[in-house]
Order: C-alpha cells, then sequence, then structure tokens
C-alpha cells in the first residue's frame, strides 16, 4: 500500500511525468468520491489500453489510507486491475463486502460481469490527458520547461514513451525531439486506405479459384450498394494461402480495383511496431476503424498467421500475450455492432497454424488455395512484365524452364534480362532472354531413369491400393544449378472421398508415400536419400501419418491420445515416447516392405511405364490405368486434395497444363 499523505510529503520522490498525468485522469474520474474519506463507494474505471499500471499507481496515491482498517473495523480500499474474467473476479468479489472504496481499472469493457456492473456506484471512462493536464503534471514532478508547444507533442504520445522519454535529469526539448520521431516511425505503420494502382483482377492471371471468388464478390459489393441484397448475402472475408512469391499481395490490390473499392494494408507486423501490446491492439483496432470508414473497402492482412493458435505451446507469457491479441482479432472481425461494408481478406504461406477460431463462419469464412502459376499463366505473366519486347521465340524455352517458379521469381527473371539488355546496350531478344536464364544442369539417363522409376512407384501403389487417383505423371529433364526450386519429377492425385478414415486408409497412404523409394530398391537395387531430409517429403510425411495413426487418432496398439505441442507437435511426440517411435519405426517397415511387393509383383507395368515416361516425359492416369488393367474411378466418388509425395519437396508447387490436379511435386536433391 502507498502512503498518500507521505506521497504529498517533501522528503518523499515526486511523482514521474507519466504518473502525474495518470492522477489527474483518477481525480477527474473520481472528483466527487474523492471530497471525504469516509465516503463508501465502488468505482469502475476504463482506461486506455496499456495504461492500466500506470493508472493502478495513481488510483493509489489518491484512494489509498494509511489506515488499513475504518472505525468499524473494515479495510478501507482496494485498488484492483481487471485483465479478464478469470484471473482476477472471484479475488473482486471476495473483497466487496470488506473494503469501504474499491476501485477496478479495466482496459477492455467485455471482462467487466453483470455483477460487477450491479455492485458499482459509477462506472465512467478516464479521459486521455490534455495539454493543460501536461502543463499541470510537468509542475508536479517537477520537470521545468513545460510549454503548450511542447504540450501539443507529447498528448499524442503512449505512455509508455512518456515514461521512458521524460525524464528530470534529460531536457525536456530533448524529450519532444525524441517523441516527434517516435510519432514519425508510428505513423508510417499506421493503416492508411487507399485506392491501389495496378491491374483488375479480371486482368490477372494464375489465380485459380481465387479470382472467381474475387470477381464474385466483385458483383455482390455491386448489388449491395444498389440495394439489391443485404450485407448479410456478402462474402465477410476469405483467408488466402499459398507459397511465398504466389501474388497475394497483388492479388488483393487487384481485387480492390475490381470492386472499385479502398484498399487497407496491415500486418501483425505493422500493429507490433507500435509498441507493445496496448498499442498493438490499437493499431488493430484503428485498422479496422479506418476500413469502416472508407466501406465499402477491403482490409487486407498480411502474414495472418503471425497471431498463431492459443492451443499452441510456448511458456506462459507468450500464451497470455497471444492470447490477448487474437481476442482482440476476433472481436474486431466479429464486432456485436457488425462490420458492415468491410471485406477482411487475410494471407499466409502456412493456414495449418492459425487459430481456428479465426476462421469461422463470419470472419475468414472462406479459405483459398492461389497455386504457383502453370504454363499459360508463367508465360502471361512474363509477357506483362516484357510487354513491349518481342520474345515470343524464346517463350517455350521459358516455359519449360521456368516450371515450378513464381510470379515473384518470374518478376525477378523479367528484372535480370532487361538489366542485361541494358548493360550490352540491346534490344530484349530471344538470345538475351536466354541468357538471363539461372544456369541449369541437364540430367543423365541414369538421373532420368532413377527419377522415372521413383514416380511410377508413387502412382502404380496409389493405384493398386485405390487410396489415390492418378491424374499424371511427368518428369523434367534439368535443375537449376544454383538450387531454388529443383522439382524434377510430379505425381497428381485425386484421393477418393473417404468420411471416417480406418488404419487401413492410412496404411495405404504410408505405403503410397513410401513407394517411390521402394520402387528404386526394387529396381535399381539401392535408394538414394531424396526420401528425406525436408519436412515435406516422403519420409517425415509417412512418419507423420504413422504418428497420427498410434497416437492422435488411436487406431494402433493403444487407445492413448495426445496432440503433442509445439511448432512440430508430432514430432515432439516422438521424442519424448521410446514406445512410440518404435511403434512408428515397425509401420513404416511393414508398409514398405508391403509396397515393395506390390512392385516386384508389377515388375512389367514398372518397366513398361518408365519406358513410355523416359519418352515422353508425361503419362496421363487413364494410360497408366489401361497399361495396368485397373477400371477408370468414378468421378463421383473422389474430391480434389493436394498431396505431397516424392523424392524430396522444395515446395508445393502449382497447377501446370500438365498436372491439371492437385499434385505430389518431388525433386532430385
Amino acid at each position: 500500500m502507498i502512503n498518500r499523505s507521505s506521497i504529498n510529503s517533501p522528503q518523499k520522490r515526486l511523482p514521474s511525468l507519466v504518473e502525474a498525468l495518470a492522477r489527474c485522469g483518477i481525480r477527474r474520474a473520481l472528483r466527487s468520491f474523492l471530497r471525504s474519506f469516509d465516503l463508501a463507494y465502488v468505482a469502475i474505471l476504463h482506461v486506455p489500453e496499456g495504461t492500466a499500471g500506470y493508472y493502478r499507481r495513481a488510483a493509489a496515491a489518491l484512494v489509498v489510507d494509511p489506515a488499513p482498517t475504518d472505525s468499524f473495523g473494515g479495510h478501507t480500499s482496494e485498488i484492483f486491475v481487471l485483465n479478464d474474467r478469470l484471473s482476477s473476479l472471484q479475488s473482486i468479489y471476495d473483497h466487496l463486502n470488506q473494503n469501504r472504496q474499491i476501485v477496478i481499472l479495466v482496459e477492455d469493457m467485455a471482462h467487466v460481469t453483470p455483477e460487477l456492473v450491479a455492485a458499482a456506484d459509477i462506472i465512467t471512462d478516464v479521459s486521455p490527458p490534455t495539454i493543460p493536464h501536461f502543463v499541470a503534471a510537468a509542475r508536479t514532478a517537477g520537470i521545468p520547461g513545460m510549454t503548450e508547444a511542447f504540450a501539443e507533442v507529447l498528448v499524442r504520445a503512449p505512455f509508455d514513451a512518456i515514461a521512458t522519454a521524460a525524464r528530470r535529469t534529460r531536457p525536456l526539448a530533448s524529450t519532444v525531439r525524441e517523441i516527434k520521431k517516435l510519432l514519425k516511425t508510428k505513423a508510417i505503420s499506421n493503416a492508411v486506405a487507399e485506392t491501389p494502382k495496378g491491374p483488375r483482377l479480371e486482368d490477372s492471371v494464375g489465380y485459380g479459384a481465387a479470382k472467381d471468388w474475387g470477381m464474385q464478390l466483385a458483383e455482390d459489393l455491386k448489388a449491395w450498394r444498389e440495394g439489391r441484397i443485404t450485407w448479410d448475402d456478402v462474402d465477410r472475408g476469405a483467408l488466402l494461402f499459398g507459397p511465398p512469391g504466389c501474388g497475394k499481395t497483388r492479388y488483393a490490390e487487384a481485387l480492390a480495383n475490381t470492386c472499385g473499392v479502398k484498399l487497407v494494408i496491415a500486418s501483425a507486423a505493422r500493429w507490433q511496431a507500435n509498441g507493445h501490446l496496448g498499442d498493438f491492439l490499437q493499431a488493430m483496432r484503428s485498422a479496422f476503424k479506418q476500413a469502416r470508414k472508407d466501406a465499402p473497402s477491403i482490409l487486407f492482412v498480411d502474414e495472418f498467421d503471425s497471431f498463431g493458435d492459443r492451443e499452441a505451446g510456448g511458456d506462459g507469457d507468450h500464451r497470455d500475450y497471444r492470447r490477448q491479441v487474437i481476442n482482440g482479432l476476433l472481436e474486431c472481425l466479429d464486432p456485436a455492432e457488425g462490420r458492415e461494408g468491410v471485406v477482411v481478406v487475410g494471407a499466409t504461406n502456412d493456414p495449418s497454424v492459425i487459430d481456428r477460431a479465426l476462421l469461422r463462419s463470419g470472419r475468414l469464412e472462406t479459405q483459398i488455395e492461389i497455386p504457383l502459376p502453370d504454363t499459360s499463366a508463367r508465360v502471361a505473366i512474363l509477357r506483362h512484365h516484357l510487354a513491349y519486347d518481342d520474345i515470343s521465340a524464346a517463350l517455350p524455352r521459358f516455359a519449360s524452364a521456368s516450371r515450378g517458379w513464381s510470379g515473384a521469381d518470374i518478376a525477378k527473371f523479367a528484372r535480370d534480362a532487361r538489366r542485361i539488355a541494358r548493360r550490352k546496350g540491346v534490344t530484349l531478344d530471344e538470345q538475351t532472354l536466354m541468357e538471363a536464364m539461372p544456369e541449369r544442369y541437364a540430367l543423365t539417363d541414369d538421373e532420368m531413369r532413377r527419377i522415372a522409376i521413383h514416380e511410377v512407384g508413387h502412382a502404380l501403389v496409389g493405384t493398386l491400393l485405390g487410396s489415390e487417383t492418378v491424374v499424371s505423371v511427368s518428369i523434367a529433364r534439368e535443375m537449376p544449378v544454383s538450387g531454388g526450386n529443383r522439382a524434377l519429377g510430379l505425381t497428381s492425385f485425386v484421393p477418393q472421398r473417404v468420411g471416417h478414415k480406418t488404419a487401413q486408409h492410412y496404411d495405404n497412404w504410408i505405403a503410397m508415400l513410401l513407394a517411390g523409394t521402394a520402387a528404386e530398391l526394387v529396381v535399381l537395387g539401392d535408394r538414394t536419400d531424396g526420401a528425406g531430409g525436408a519436412a515435406s517429403s516422403d519420409l517425415v510425411q509417412a512418419t507423420d501419418v504413422a504418428t497420427r495413426l498410434e497416437r492422435q487418432f488411436g487406431l494402433g496398439e493403444s487407445l492413448i491420445a495426445d496432440v503433442g505441442k509445439g511448432d512440430r507437435p508430432l514430432e515432439y511426440l516422438r521424442s519424448i515416447d521410446p514406445e512410440l517411435r518404435s511403434l512408428v519405426d515397425r509401420r513404416l517397415k511393414t508398409q514398405f516392405d508391403r509396397a515393395t511387393e506390390l512392385i516386384e509383383a508389377h515388375r512389367p507395368e514398372v518397366d513398361k511405364l518408365v519406358d513410355l515416361l523416359l519418352s515422353t516425359g508425361f503419362v496421363t492416369g487413364a494410360v497408366m490405368r489401361d497399361l495396368i488393367g485397373q477400371p477408370a474411378p468414378n468421378a463421383a466418388s473422389v474430391e480434389t486434395r493436394r498431396l505431397t509425395a516424392g523424392v524430396s519437396v522444395a515446395n508445393k508447387g502449382g497447377r501446370d497444363t500438365d498436372d491439371p490436379a492437385c499434385e505430389a511435386k518431388c525433386q532430385h536433391g
């Protein structure tokens, strides 16, 4: 407890500037109750985000009496900070009948229960300090030189900045100068609605289903503005996901152009740049406020996975911070008053780490994949960047060499080509364009044969087990020398739609994943290291499937279920459980042997398929099924799903004209 009378004593320290400011706010809010120490009351004070600690000290200095009890033996006063309903409420309830004077500070009124409302004698906002308050507080804190001009700068700064910058040992002019720099930095990170530049969505290529969704949204927004439909009939938002460089930000700009609305660009990093948690949440709410002000508008939140998942692991402090951030975002996405006219579009490379509550209906209710561009899209993107150059003769070679490239990769390639042309002083032509191509290595016949065997192994076993319907198998003939995307084999599947999956379903999946390296062993007598080494490689995926089967789904030797924790929860489970590692290893070996037996039993078909793939570079699923005597699948029984299988996956690439369905992209490392 702080002795109010002793604080005002000249022998004790003076309050800091921010403490003196906070006292001004508390004094205004409780003016009628501070006239007498004998008054009994319960006051709920709503303070700005991130300031509760400062206002608590200010309230203690003004309210807490040096005598712990009154003449009736009751406790005189207590100050509480209500952070959330679970951690603080019971303590407050216990003191309601023990203390004569109770002040409850709260940053978020959503934490105030109806019971507290009924108990309160006053519920009021503590207003931010004004310019006169800064002048008066500077006198109280013993900081000379405060002018209205200085106060006009400081009044825009958060309490944390004032607390660290304003010191009695520092000239006030220096404090104001540093605060100006800080405010300028914050202004850069604040969300601003703007009319986007660049192409419209209908003129863009390579966006697949995302383009279809965007065009429908544009029609719905037009109908809403014309009063033909209500806001209830418009999608609230979407989550775009795909590999880096696939053009998610450019998509948002094109979407806003097509819809004819303002675009507000934001991200967790931009909001975090404003300061601590309170500043973060304030910046977040400001972005949504800006979007509502300019409605109809699109609020684009980049790197949406940065908010995390409240169920993810981590220490207590990180979990609490993440929880408050996500709760704040949920309030913005689904406020009580609604967000009519605001469509929120999020973007991420990995949707699996996003809190599920953020993706529920009414929030980011639609998830759309933006794949890497296919052949026609890659050519169209290049033509967009080199619109005035004669590059037609080079396009076939470019299309072949750029397989697996993102839109960002193509943009860089175009810049490199123009740079070479400028340096040589020539017009950009086929020769110059090919000179800009990364150096590539032509695979030997033996390397090509191994890749073909590997891909045929996946396709054959997946087809024989009936777990996956093969759409196509293809191989590349060269690879970049300097790394980058090294995908050399591609097997495209359309998995069967299955509701509740059995252990047999997962065993079939594991066998298919291991069939590539099993085929190498059967046909060539050895296998390479390409089936592992990456998070999306065959062995890692198969290991994870086996782990889920044993420990998460209760389909193994135990009914114990555990979801694990951390960024790699399945890896965590294996690291702490030797028995689980043994069970997973045993299951993997069993399915590897099973895949090996199937390949050995169909060795003639394997050889024919390998020869066909080597001669053409591409085999359709229908041709493969005819060759091995398998019936065509029932189209109504399958659904498109991306599945990774192969030698060593660099990234989950996009569709190509020769791989129209979901694909398993394989790379020989």
